[in-house]
């Protein structure tokens, strides 16, 4: 009865609806209602969740009628990790990973070319990242020997994009390739001595080839190019808002410049931000942060500060992340640790050393901005830990949600030490998909087991919470869609469905765990459980329906399954032809 006056009043209050879905198979994430048919939306919250009976008594002349056809209603995604910067460059601009012959080199090049403003220089590139290792290989052989990999050749492109000027570089940044325009500007001519550190690789007429490489070639090239403008900043921040909306992310955590915060800004005093943003600043900025009264959970409902990322180590790609233990195709190597590390604070004689990274932490910490640190290798997380302890000695315990960045590799022995200190374990799934081509070659096949642990960060008190990582390193491109990260959840295998088993298949999570990471988590994981994440009445209206219900359908399909539409801020922004 009480339950009934509730729905009664709700309606006196909400009145007509702007959107009704209705006919959906609604998953909530919200575990005091798991389950519904319809949501009404007004404005932009969601005001009744219920079934179609009871959605009835929103609908009015003006109410704009979705019929969901029993497909799944899910809250919109969240992605936890997005360099939204690096990723207007590579899906607005040239992305070569995936290329190492001529013609879809040259097709590619031409794409750009069409797209791009005059004037505006080709960039990027990282051509050949998966002729070095296998696209969807597990690595049981680890890396193949490549010593030939693919050359680009200025008679590949000079004519094609004309006037325009093109430097780009290989996945390793040891090569480089310039064409005749940006060489020109570069100085290196048929007659033209090398620059300093520079070697230019010239055909038998002496014309350079457009290859290039040594240690001066990054800085040379890079006091010629020209900065995007601000206007082609706006037009890739709005193409990749685009994409976002059309693999359903309605909010996304940010590590981009101080530029593209503006950006943000200005798309949303245009009206046209579709994505709500968490923008974090960087450690050494916590005091200007602090003098300004920006801590956790600062901003609004459409763009959130109060955090700060720093990184303590490297990456896999490149065998920096840090390890207790050397890595098994190099004894010599351990990993790096970052340049903020250091240099290692002293205190009561030698006694208690605290590395720069902790001493900047500790005074974040106290002025309650929230910490989110970059960690890849078991020692560099190891190390994180110890630091969470040492943040809750010095500076009490309270609500700081500590972000351990990626968590990818965890010794076991450091599992139970999550338990009680609601540290926010910010994964990124698909890693796991692309990242096996190399992982039991780098580490060894008995480290790899604490490789991407999902379902041992999820049983040890981690709050666990998903993202892209978007766009990648330059070794990997993780892609925006989170299909892709809930599909490796839960399979553990590559795009092309191996190992048949799942990689490590003990650390798959359930579907419904992993929608939750993607969602309610990495909303909470920024202080916002309370206004999104679930299809809750009163939360904002950020809702997405899907094209096949993930609850039921084989696991090896949810990499294939599509957005229909996106519902962003209580308005449709993209429905699927």
């Amino acid at each position: 009865m009480k339950r009934f006056f509730l729905f009664l009043f709700s309606i006196l209050i909400a009145g007509e609806a702007d959107i009704v879905i209705k006919n959906g198979t609604v998953w909530t994430v919200n575990k005091s209602n798991p389950t519904a048919q319809a949501i009404a939306i007004k404005n932009n919250k969601i005001i009744h969740v219920g079934s179609n009976h009871t959605i009835q008594s929103f609908i009015g002349d003006h109410t704009q009628i979705i019929d969901a056809k029993g497909k799944l209603v899910l809250p919109g995604f969240n992605d936890n990790h997005v360099h939204f910067e690096s990723t207007c460059r590579i899906v607005t601009g040239l992305n070569l990973m995936d290329v190492h012959e001529e013609k879809p080199f040259i097709e590619r090049v031409r794409s750009v070319h069409e797209r791009f403003a005059t004037g505006v220089w080709i960039t990027g590139g990282l051509w050949s990242a998966y002729e070095a290792w296998g696209l969807s290989s597990i690595g049981e052989e680890g890396r193949k020997a490549k010593k030939d990999f693919f050359k680009p050749h200025r008679k590949m492109v000079d004519k094609l994009i004309g006037d325009r000027h093109l430097f780009i570089q290989r996945f390793d940044r040891k090569i480089f390739f310039a064409n005749g325009n940006a060489l020109k500007a570069a100085g290196i001519t048929k007659t033209s001595p090398d620059p300093p550190n520079i070697k230019v690789e010239r055909d038998r007429r002496g014309n350079p080839t457009g290859i290039l490489s040594g240690s001066g070639v990054q800085n040379h090239f890079g006091t010629i190019i020209p900065p995007r403008s601000w206007e082609q900043r706006v037009w890739e921040s709005e193409a990749v808002l685009k994409r976002c909306a059309q693999y359903g992310v309605t909010s996304l955590s940010d590590m981009s410049d101080s530029r593209q915060r503006e950006i943000f800004y200005h798309l949303r005093n245009e009206g046209k931000l579709t994505a709500r943003i968490h923008s974090r600043g960087y450690l050494d900025q916590w005091e200007k942060m602090a003098e300004f009264g920006i801590k956790k959970g600062a901003g609004d409902e459409m763009i959130r500060l109060g955090t700060v990322k720093a990184w303590i180590d490297g990456i896999m790609g490149n065998s920096t992340a840090r390890f207790y233990e050397p890595y098994s195709h190099n004894t010599n190597e351990f990993g790096l640790w970052r340049k903020i590390m250091f240099p290692w604070r002293s205190k009561n004689g030698g006694r208690d050393l605290q590395s720069n990274l902790e001493y900047l932490a500790l005074k974040a910490d106290s002025a309650d901005i929230q910490l989110s640190v970059h960690a890849i290798g078991d020692a560099a997380n190891g190390y994180l830990l110890d630091m969470v302890d040492r943040l809750i000695k010095h500076n009490g315990e309270k609500d700081r949600r500590f972000r351990l960045v990626h968590a990818q590799v965890i010794n076991p022995k450091d599992y139970e030490r999550f338990a009680g200190k609601n540290i926010i374990a910010e994964v990124q799934p698909y890693h796991c998909t692309d990242d096996m081509r190399w992982m039991e070659e780098r580490i060894g096949h008995e480290r790899s087991k604490g490789a991407y642990p999902f379902r041992s960060l999820w049983d040890s008190g981690a709050v666990v919470c998903f993202g892209s990582d978007s766009p990648g390193t330059n070794a990997s491109r993780y892609p925006l869609n989170p299909m892709l990260g809930l599909y490796a959840a839960v399979t553990r295998q590559t795009l092309e469905g191996n190992p048949e088993e799942g990689w490590f298949p003990d650390e798959r999570i359930t579907i419904e765990e992993a929608i939750q990471a993607y969602t309610l988590n990495s909303a909470y994981a920024s202080h916002e459980e309370n206004i999104k994440g679930s299809i809750s009445v009163g939360k904002l209206a950020d809702v997405v329906i899907v094209s096949e219900n993930l609850l039921e359908i084989d696991p090896v399909r949810i990499k294939d399954v599509e957005v229909v539409t996106t519902i962003f801020d209580g308005k449709v922004i993209y429905q699927k032809d």
